[in-house]
């Protein structure tokens, strides 16, 4: 039986997935799948949602409304979905810049540079770049990089010093926090997951707005007389 007010293949779909666990984690994420700080507000996402979609359903039928009230209240509890999407939305991304800045502290502590280190950091830096040029460079800079010293040259050094592209150099500092910094890299990989996220809660979002009601016939609610 549909119990979608608004009767279109896409709405239908969308009200039917938001309903379960399985779809309403499909469109918010699961909180089991993500960092343990914004897995609070990844599943209250994922309850408002269905509680939402659950009373949505029931106004299909309800015998004590009209077709334009029934689409009144659904536009009230659309706009309620909507301020609990977003507020863990924001949430979730500040928690990514939470992970991400404390990893990046963490590693600019350890790797910042010394000034006792110098002659040594500028014959590893003068290393790094004869590497870089050359065909099998890479998976020396790799080797060397088990060394602490040379991944703190790797971390703290400008592309342009070490003749690395940008996007190779990023690459490099990620796999010296992995080797070195397990903590930091495990932070920038959770912020990097909960970075993905905003996106799909503004589709779903999106999809609140458009399968809940109509506005065409919640609009008329305003057309009521007073008497």
């Amino acid at each position: 039986m549909n119990t979608c007010l608004v009767e279109s293949p896409q709405a239908e779909s969308f009200m039917e997935l938001a309903s379960t666990n399985t779809g309403s984690a499909a469109f918010l994420g699961d909180p089991e799948q993500f960092e343990s700080g914004a897995g609070p507000d990844i599943a209250n996402a994922g309850i408002a949602l269905r509680q939402n979609v659950a009373k949505v359903a029931a106004l299909k039928n309800d015998p004590t409304r009209t077709e334009v009230q029934k689409h009144e209240a659904a536009a009230v509890l659309a706009e309620r979905t909507v301020q609990a999407l977003e507020k863990s939305k924001a949430s979730i991304e500040s928690r990514a810049n939470e992970l991400w800045n404390s990893a990046v502290t963490q590693s600019e502590l350890t790797f910042a540079p010394k000034s006792d280190r110098g002659t040594l950091d500028g014959e590893i830096r003068q290393y790094l770049r004869e590497q870089a040029g050359k065909p099998e460079g890479m998976m020396k800079i790799r080797e060397a990089m088990k060394d602490k010293n040379v991944a703190g040259v790797v971390w703290h050094s400008p592309s342009f010093l070490l003749d690395i592209n940008p996007a190779n150099h990023q690459k490099l500092k990620v796999e010296v926090l992995e080797q070195h910094l397990p903590d930091a890299y495990k932070k920038v990989v959770d912020s990097l997951a909960l970075r993905d996220l905003p996106a799909k809660y503004d589709k779903a979002i999106n999809s609140v707005r458009t399968s809940f009601y109509n506005p065409a016939l919640a609009a008329k609610a305003k057309l009521r007389v007073e008497v």
